[in-house]
């Protein structure tokens, strides 16, 4: 039985490990001065100062961030976590705040935006009525991140991935497919 049933998945099985085979392997981050980091899908080299303030800025495309240590990668990595939190945050929001409508007039009620680290989804919907985003996706083009925004907002209605799911976004995103794609090929480092 097992057997059969591996070898009925064979095709989706070898397409599995081919997509995995075609993403860039994640390199370790070291916080330093230089070392370029992702937001919105494009590098951005970090530039650190030392200041009594924390900061964060980008500024001709460089991400500029202040801190008491700059030497010391354990605060560099939680001020730009935190960073990362607050676009998300804004982001996300006004995502949903732009899609959401087109829910409310088919009587769904606005689910509550939380973000988290997860370390095999960019997003979930639950029962109870939350959208859980990936607090990683912040470092994926915005297009992708509007697919998964979308993706998500769609499972109020389906809350599997058939035929109608797919109908509904192909709906709110005639070209999710190609955002998927994109999505699916994004380094997140």
């Amino acid at each position: 039985d097992i057997v059969a049933f591996v070898d009925s998945k064979s095709d989706w099985l070898r397409r599995r490990l081919a997509a995995i085979g075609d993403q860039p392997l994640p390199r370790q981050l070291t916080y330093t001065d230089g070392e370029e980091h992702l937001f919105l899908g494009q590098r951005h080299p970090l530039q650190l100062g030392m200041a009594s303030r924390a900061e964060t800025s980008i500024s001709q495309g460089v991400l500029q961030l202040q801190l008491p240590n700059p030497e010391s990668a354990k605060q560099v990595s939680a001020q730009l976590t935190g960073w990362y939190r607050q676009q998300a945050e804004e982001l996300y929001s006004r995502l949903l705040d732009q899609h959401f409508p087109f829910f409310a007039e088919r009587g769904y009620k606005r689910p509550q935006l939380r973000i988290r680290r997860m370390k095999s989804r960019w997003g979930s919907l639950s029962s109870r009525g939350y959208i859980n985003l990936n607090l990683e996706l912040i470092k994926t083009p915005l297009e992708c991140i509007e697919y998964v925004v979308l993706h998500e907002l769609c499972h109020l209605e389906h809350m599997n991935h058939g035929a109608g799911f797919r109908a509904l976004l192909g709906q709110c995103l005639p070209d999710w497919q190609a955002r998927r794609e994109t999505l699916n090929r994004a380094p997140l480092i």
